[in-house]
């Protein structure tokens, strides 16, 4: 039976809708994969490994394991958090620097992975990612991993990276190896003592020289006195500036250690079994702070141990100086040569033999 023409074209039709569906999808999926290759497409590719502040606020827990190289041996560092506060938890027990764990959290909303380097495995060694190498850091959060990290080389394409479970090496943007790679000390809180000066009463100091005693109230200095090692006899300290007792407590009212002693070493081992200065703060509600001074630690920084703890520290110069000072250090200064009035002829010590003489023909002058 033949078609008649009206059926002919509705045909027709139909197959030009099929035709045209299929060049449709053709065309959409050759676009598609152009667009794999295009820069934003391979971006959109990439993995994320930024966390949000909602992740950040789960992380309770932060390993950083730092490769030997030029500054020493390799280091492994654990942060464990309690509450709302961290703590040092690896190598050593003791609470931790909250300003710098945050600062690392914080990092975490920055970083961006912005390229595929190397596809595989093979060169991890070379961009320095692999085990050996790398910067290995690893957060946390109850049973999980939140992000499991490792950097290695850094240049002109950003910071070399491998991420655990993935294939490959990547650049990324916002990495600051700073914020990472710190020693043990920079985790660890370095406070030693916090106060304020109007809470002080007294300080006290034995050294070699002898003992100080100051009781303090107010901004002022109600009473001093020092008893000399050998005579024994106790008395005001002569020419006392009282402005020198504020500076003491300024030395010590936010003191941090430069570093702290080795696991092992002993009191004796440094200095403090035999202390070269004891230093007391008392404090109006009762409450003592006793530092004891030891031998040389780094320059002329020394070891110091405070009461109630077993950890020596290492404690800077301007601070020990005050516990192992002298009398002078305490007493006003003495007034320099250029400021001194200038001598009369009648203090010269020859005075009596000075004449005054008038040339010949000469008048006095008026």
């Amino acid at each position: 039976m033949a078609l008649s023409t009206e059926n002919k074209l509705y045909i027709s039709l139909g197959v030009l809708a099929v035709l045209g569906g299929a060049l449709f999808l053709q065309n959409k999926k050759e676009a598609a994969e152009a667009q794999s290759y295009t820069l934003s497409g391979q971006t959109a590719a990439l993995p994320k490994i930024e966390l949000s502040d909602d992740d950040l606020k789960k992380v309770d827990k932060i390993t950083i394991s730092k490769p030997a190289g030029d500054a020493g041996a390799p280091v492994d560092v654990e942060l464990t958090k309690s509450g709302e506060d961290w703590k040092l938890s690896k190598p050593v027990s003791a609470a931790a620097n909250q300003a710098n764990v945050k600062s690392l959290l914080d990092n975490l909303k920055s970083l961006k992975v912005t390229e595929l380097i190397d596809s595989n495995k093979t060169n991890y060694g070379h961009f320095e990612v692999s085990d050996d190498k790398a910067l290995h850091a690893v957060f946390s959060k109850g049973n999980g991993v939140a992000l499991d990290l490792y950097f290695g080389e850094s240049g002109g394409r950003g910071q070399m990276t491998r991420i655990a479970g993935k294939d490959g090496v990547y650049a990324t943007k916002g990495y600051s190896s700073y914020l990472y790679a710190r020693d043990v000390k920079g985790w660890r809180d370095m406070t030693l003592l916090k106060f304020e000066d109007p809470d002080v009463t007294n300080v006290t100091i034995d050294n070699e020289h002898g003992s100080f005693a100051f009781v303090y109230d107010k901004g002022k200095t109600t009473k001093n006195e020092f008893k000399p090692a050998k005579d024994g006899t106790a008395g005001p300290i002569k020419d006392y500036d009282e402005s020198k007792l504020v500076d003491l407590l300024r030395a010590y009212k936010a003191l941090s250690a430069d570093n702290f002693a080795e696991a092992g070493k002993t009191d004796a081992d440094l200095g403090l079994d035999k202390p070269l200065a004891t230093l007391v703060i008392t404090f109006k509600d009762g409450a003592k702070r006793e530092l004891r001074f030891g031998a040389t630690s780094e320059g002329q920084s020394h070891w110091a141990k405070l009461s109630g703890s077993d950890q020596i520290w290492s404690i800077s110069s301007w601070a020990t100086e005050w516990a192992t000072a002298e009398p002078k250090k305490f007493q006003k200064a003495a007034p320099s040569d250029d400021k001194k009035p200038a001598a009369s002829d009648a203090d010269h010590p020859n005075a009596k033999h000075i004449t005054t003489s008038i040339p010949s023909g000469a008048k006095p002058h008026p």
